[in-house]
């Protein structure tokens, strides 16, 4: 069993989709069972779920998006370029 340190530490740094199964099970039985870290982990394997299903279908989703013409690309980045020299 993983202590809650290495579950952590191991979701940080690798998908959890790429990871072996049967390290897999491990994190997730861990996960599951642990009071003190399951609610953040069980978050932190969500939101990489999340990300790999948008990475996954944003091809699909390109023409629905709507698109800046350049004067409001660069009224953006003007625009962020003040907030971030704040």
């Amino acid at each position: 069993m993983f202590t809650c340190k290495q579950v952590s530490k191991a979701l940080h740094k690798e998908d959890y989709s790429q990871m072996p199964p049967l390290r897999r099970f491990f994190l997730k039985l861990h996960v599951r069972l642990c009071v003190f870290c399951g609610k953040f982990n069980t978050q932190v394997i969500e939101s990489q779920d999340m990300c790999r299903c948008y990475k996954d279908h944003e091809a699909e989703n390109e023409t629905d998006r709507p698109k800046l013409d350049l004067s409001q690309k660069e009224a953006l980045k003007e625009l962020l370029s003040d907030k971030i020299a704040k």
